[in-house]
């Protein structure tokens, strides 16, 4: 099988302040973990990224705290550097589209530039413009403020308004004032260069058209905007932070963040070619046609990256690759969970979970499986501390850590930590190493194809059936009762361990590493193949220890009060905006932009009041909110048992999409096993997992109550297991 050549980006993360786990969860995390899946295949992969580092957001605090915005930019490049690493997020190199991190990115920048006006695809216009007298200078949105010609909301930004989420033009904005000096600011007219998208309609259309393999919500973005006709984007601002625009009659102007921005990945590379002693080595990735250039990002960033830059590496007929694929994700929402009340938080509010402080408290590896397992690849999700504990001590502890532990200490007391023999293999046993061998061959599938999210799923499926199927050879038994039939046990166990650190180390690569030693090997998970090897009879393992740590309530719960608590003091300091924020849908960002993020992507929800009792006293409203906590899927039924000495309960394994989850319910004195096999029931899946009668329950079947009896609600079309109930 040929190798891959792959460069691979994660959208430039703004310096104006740390990041949160929404900026993890949406670009990074994904491209490490198919970064280090690659390289496990043996591709050819360089990861470039760095930090977004000018435009008027780093101009203007940087204004507000009397220092230079090469101040601010130093100040959260090394910051947001620093929570990378922490995170085990390693890229081949990470620079900036400054002068002091990148001293390609203005030289290119003006180039990208000078070809599209030599290619007659820039315009020029004469536009109205807010100028400040007293700080003699044109305004960019956001050094103005005033009210909403909607709401009339008294802070309103340049061309935004944080209450009601309106944008407008900064020339509707009433009372209008200078950030700076808080004088009226005059009307005056100024010359900007604008990208002519219009006449690129029809050659970004005919490549599109090819993207058939691409994720549905960058399709369905990209064609809403060809629907409404693409229409001219202005390249220039009228600021002194930026990369200058190189034309004589634009001086004062700067290229605008968009455009600059993406060039910076170009910019990135060159710099890693020039540390690796080939400066033009760039051009085997940017400029060959055998190169697959993928970009990570966040929903907020699907314009710029399936349309503008794809439009500016075309105008420059330098032969540029274009995307070959931006698996771009969902949101990652915030919240937190007390009594009956569920509420969303927002990172314009600070209400999120800051990168470093979650790693001042936890590692790196439990954050990276949380944010992998629960990735926003479809829908947006939410992460609550409550959940992120669970899938910590069910999963990653409780399944995976658990079975291995349990494994690998019972051949080190039972077998002079030496892998016994396999001469006598029955059924079962063939069974579970079929399964061991298919799993990596799925897992790679789902890597390949940006399903970090079922992936996951599969592996810890691969453990749960691990740990049934060592329960039910009960080897503690058999080591005096039938050696032989242990001793196939323990050969059969040991391949789902070796499988499952290989699988699992793009994810979490430290732990994957510890276990992979624990196994008794002495050098480093290399190859992706490593997962379908069998662990040979004789082989001797290292020291079973511990991987991972139980998370307990105590140290859950001031989290989730700090969450709390910065929600209210939210909703104290804008008390003019309650009505607005708690009657709209909400969404909270990922931020893991290029530019600054839309307001449609921006919102703050306040305290959510416990539901009041309903006239007829039967049941209390709930708010939609708290509606949306609820993660209701189409599951198949795919084995049924009743549970022993038990006429009310049946013990199912229901399919959830890839994943297997048991389910206890008490439906057996109205259905058999056999009439409940292979129905498709709807479930509930973030129930916490329950003990019933010493069963696990991972889920909870829907039934309709008529007089006491449940009935099965069964859709009445075929539909594919794991679809959303909504």
């Amino acid at each position: 099988m040929s190798k891959l050549k792959l460069l691979v980006t994660s959208a430039l993360p703004y310096a104006n302040g740390p990041i949160h786990l929404g900026h993890i969860a949406g670009a990074y995390l994904p491209a490490d973990i198919y970064v280090r899946f690659n390289r496990l295949l043996g591709n050819d992969v360089v990861y470039i990224c760095g930090t977004d580092e000018h435009g008027v957001p780093i101009t203007l605090r940087a204004e507000k705290e009397n220092v230079t915005p090469r101040t601010i930019v130093q100040r959260y490049h090394e910051d947001i550097k620093k929570a990378f690493q922490r995170c085990n997020i390693v890229f081949d190199t990470f620079s900036g589209t400054s002068h002091m991190h990148n001293k390609h990115h203005a030289s290119l920048s003006r180039e990208f530039f000078m070809y599209l006006n030599k290619n007659n695809l820039i315009s020029v216009k004469l536009t109205d413009q807010h100028f400040c007298p007293k700080c003699q200078r044109f305004l960019a949105d956001r050094f103005i403020e005033g009210s909403c010609p909607r709401c009339g909301f008294a802070e309103a930004r340049g061309d935004e308004c944080s209450n009601c989420n309106y944008q407008f033009d900064p020339l509707e904005l009433k009372n209008p004032k200078c950030k700076i000096c808080q004088d009226a600011p005059e009307i005056r007219s100024t010359k900007h260069w604008y990208l002519r998208l219009d006449v690129m309609q029809k050659e970004l259309e005919k490549w599109i058209a090819g993207k058939t393999y691409w994720k549905e919500n960058v399709v369905t973005f990209v064609h809403g905007w060809f629907k409404q006709g693409l229409k001219e984007r202005a390249i220039t601002r009228d600021l002194y932070w930026g990369v200058p625009v190189p034309l004589e009659e634009a001086a004062g102007k700067v290229l605008y963040v968009w455009f600059d921005a993406p060039i910076g990945y170009i910019s990135a590379t060159m710099e890693w070619a020039e540390k690796n002693g080939n400066i033009d080595k760039w051009k085997e990735y940017w400029q060959n046609p055998e190169c697959r250039v993928v970009h990570f990002i966040g929903k907020d960033n699907i314009p710029f990256h399936a349309i503008i830059w794809p439009a500016m590496l075309m105008g420059q007929r330098q032969n540029y690759q274009l995307p070959w694929h931006i698996p771009a994700n969902e949101y990652l929402n915030f919240g937190f969970s007390a009594d009956d009340k569920s509420v969303k938080a927002s990172k314009s509010v600070g209400n999120v979970v800051w990168v470093h402080e979650c790693l001042d408290i936890f590692p790196a590896d439990m954050v990276r499986y949380c944010l992998a397992a629960c990735a926003p690849e479809k829908q947006d999700t939410m992460f609550t501390w409550k959940d992120f504990q669970l899938k910590c001590n069910s999963e990653l502890l409780g399944v995976i850590g658990n079975f291995a532990n349990r494994v690998l200490k019972f051949i080190a007391n039972n077998f002079n930590s030496q892998v016994p023999g396999s001469a006598l293999l029955s059924e079962r046993d063939k069974e579970v190493l079929a399964k061991i061998r298919l799993t990596p061959k799925e897992v790679e599938r789902l890597y390949a194809n940006f399903d970090v999210r079922n992936a996951v799923a599969e592996i810890v499926n691969l453990s749960r059936l691990g740990n049934q199927y060592f329960d039910e050879k009960a080897p503690w038994k058999s080591v005096k009762e039938n050696k032989r039939d242990c001793e196939a046990c323990m050969f059969v166990s040991i391949q789902i361990v070796n499988a499952l650190a290989v699988m699992l180390s793009p994810v979490i690569p430290e732990s994957a590493q510890k276990l992979w030693e624990q196994l008794g090997y002495k050098d480093k998970i290399c190859k992706w193949e490593q997962a379908s090897q069998e662990i040979a009879p004789g082989h001797t393992i290292g020291t079973p220890t511990g991987l991972f740590q139980k998370i307990e309530d105590d140290v859950i719960a001031p989290l989730e009060e700090k969450l709390a608590s910065a929600i209210q003091k939210a909703a104290q300091a804008a008390p003019e905006a309650k009505l607005a924020i708690e009657t709209k849908a909400v969404e909270t960002t990922t931020a893991t932009a290029t530019t600054p993020v839309p307001a449609q992507a921006q919102a703050t929800v306040a305290s959510v009041q416990p539901p009041a009792a309903t006239p007829t006293g039967k049941a209390k409203s709930i708010s939609l909110d708290l509606f949306q906590t609820l993660d209701l899927r189409i599951g198949e039924v795919i084995e049924a048992e009743k549970v022993p000495k038990s006429d009310k309960l049946l013990k199912l394994q229901v399919k959830i999409g890839s994943e297997m989850r048991q389910v206890v319910s008490g439906i057996a004195k109205y259905y058999t096993p056999e009439q409940i096999k292979g129905k498709k029931v709807p479930i509930i899946l973030n129930l916490e997992p329950a003990k019933i009668r010493g069963i696990m329950s991972e889920g909870m079947i829907l039934c309709a109550d008529v007089e006491g009896r449940p009935v099965l609600l069964l859709p009445e079309q075929d539909v594919p297991s794991g679809a959303m109930v909504k």
